[in-house]
């Protein structure tokens, strides 16, 4: 699929340029200064089996979400241990939000029949059925090649350290190495001079770490050797890079248990690379022949009126939609002011593919359940337009794999609608809950008075709960009595994908550590 300006000289992007578009990686959100290193790539792709925990009435709780929503947020103090109590405490937590969402059901009609919460819930549902379709067209097809797995096995403890420096263009790049290899001018000396201080940059890579295809072969394609330059790589920033490999550490995996780890990962990492190659194919498919034209006058409006707020500091971007109805923000779309600006244009025709066009209207309505997702992290002012012009394509492509996967019937999968029923159920318990501290003459800070909220008015209400639904809640005790849970905080994010938050926040609901209520579960 390519796209270019009508009524202009044509504009050939490819779509599937690399493999920025492969972005269903799970990874845990670091702030690190040097995170030009990590990439898009690395999937946990695996289909988990869904091993239901609790059924109250037609709502589950699997194991696997119970995994999810206990270690991938922050769990408060009262329950952040794994010990039985506090296993007890999130199982119940759990139950409490779909006995909230089940309670008030025909009732928070303010929130389930507005327009954006149901954008919502779609887009959270169609993200769902696009790793699916991942899942399905390639990844579950991957024989991994044992001869490679052994390969990368006898490199995989190895952890590089290298000195880098970051040129502005290629020109000074192929300078740099250049004087470095003709002249024998030392790694070293070249790069005080371009970083201009006598420390160089350095930096560690380990097997492990999240990384492009591009650094991964790099350094565990075959071995390596102390002083061997490496670059130049080109940087999403425009800039590029050349290291020189300082030296290594080596990890024996020496236990029975090492050896079968390592392994496990290599066999992973393997199997992963494989499966993107199948997927860019799968959706190279998918997506021949297809053109996007973008109508020139439309897009540089746009462009006026959206590159002020995506360029904003994420810490100012505020969704007013959110913070009215569940007390914070979650992923950011297009705010108010965009909507009021582009209110005028919505009529206007913005690009054309595939004999379709898509007006301003419809290119708005797609954003409320799919964000845009821009390739680059940061960039500057004078980059948006080309930076938007990719999220767009982007957005479009991924229009074209919903429509792959509804035809599949991924929207009627377990697994799709149980992860969607976790996020509607839990948008709509904050609401509930919220609405029933209003009712309850609870006016003040729940954030910082949540304890004594909890303790005079959500325990209470959600023991009255557990009594009144309690003929319909069954719970898997052999299965829960199997669970073991980490105790490091951790918020976990999936890189380049419309909704980047893995796992609703954990419910702030009760404190209650027993289980006398419903029955156990038995086998169906």
């Amino acid at each position: 699929m390519t796209q270019h300006f009508k009524h202009e000289p044509v504009l050939l992007v490819c779509l599937f340029d690399g493999r920025s578009w492969i972005r269903t990686t799970i990874g845990i959100l670091i702030l690190a200064s040097l995170s030009f290193f990590s990439h898009c790539g690395r999937k946990a792709a695996k289909l988990p089996k869904e091993e239901i925990l609790t059924r109250v009435g037609d709502r589950v709780i699997t194991v696997n979400e119970f995994i999810r929503r206990a270690e991938y947020t922050i769990r408060p103090p009262y329950c952040g241990q794994d010990n039985y109590i506090h296993r007890k405490i999130i199982l119940n937590s759990l139950i409490a939000e779909k006995l909230i969402a089940l309670e008030a059901e025909g009732k928070a009609v303010t929130l389930t029949q507005n327009e954006e919460f149901q954008a919502y819930i779609k887009g959270r549902q169609e993200q769902a059925m696009r790793q699916y379709f991942y899942y399905d067209r390639a990844y579950r097809w991957v024989k991994p090649d044992t001869t490679k797995i052994k390969r990368l096995y006898s490199l995989a403890g190895r952890t590089y350290k290298v000195n880098f420096v970051r040129l502005p263009n290629a020109n000074s790049a192929a300078t740099f190495l250049q004087i470095h290899r003709e002249k024998g001018v030392p790694f070293d000396d070249l790069a005080r001079d371009v970083v201009g201080d006598d420390k160089i940059p350095e930096h560690q890579v380990n097997f492990n770490d999240d990384m492009s295809r591009e650094f991964f072969n790099l350094f565990y394609a075959k071995p390596l050797q102390q002083g061997e330059i490496l670059g130049p790589v080109r940087l999403d920033d425009g800039t590029f890079m050349i290291m020189q490999v300082k030296g290594w550490t080596t990890q024996m995996a020496i236990s029975d248990n090492q050896m079968r780890q390592r392994w496990d990962n290599v066999r992973e990492r393997v199997t992963e690379m494989a499966a993107e190659d199948i997927y860019a194919r799968e959706v190279g498919r998918l997506m021949r022949g297809k053109r996007l034209e973008f109508d020139k006058n439309t897009f540089y409006q746009i462009v006026e009126i959206l590159a002020p707020l995506y360029l904003k500091n994420q810490k100012e971007k505020q969704d007013l939609f959110n913070q009215r109805y569940w007390g914070k923000a979650v992923e950011f779309g297009l705010d108010t002011s965009a909507t009021q600006k582009l209110a005028t244009l919505r009529a206007r025709p913005f690009f054309q593919v595939d004999n379709q066009t898509w007006t301003v209207g419809d290119f708005e309505r797609a954003v409320m359940s799919h964000p845009l997702v821009f390739r680059k992290n940061q960039f500057s002012r004078r980059e948006f337009p080309e930076q938007f012009k990719y999220a767009v394509v982007d957005l479009v492509r991924d229009t074209y794999i919903n429509r792959a996967a509804y035809r599949a019937g991924y929207d009627k999968l377990p697994v799709v609608k149980n992860y969607t029923a976790m996020w509607h159920d839990n948008l709509v318990a904050i609401y509930w809950r919220n609405e029933y501290l209003k009712r309850a003459s609870y006016n003040g800070n729940f954030g910082k008075e949540y304890m004594s909220v909890i303790r005079n008015y959500l325990n209470p209400y959600i023991d009255s709960l557990q009594k009144k639904y309690s003929d319909i809640i069954e719970i898997n005790t052999d299965a829960f009595e199997k669970i073991k849970l980490t105790n490091i905080d951790m918020f976990v994010m999936q890189k380049g994908v419309a909704y980047p938050i893995v796992s609703p926040a954990f419910p702030i609901l009760t404190t209650d550590n027993k289980l006398d209520y419903g029955r156990k579960m038995q086998a169906r």
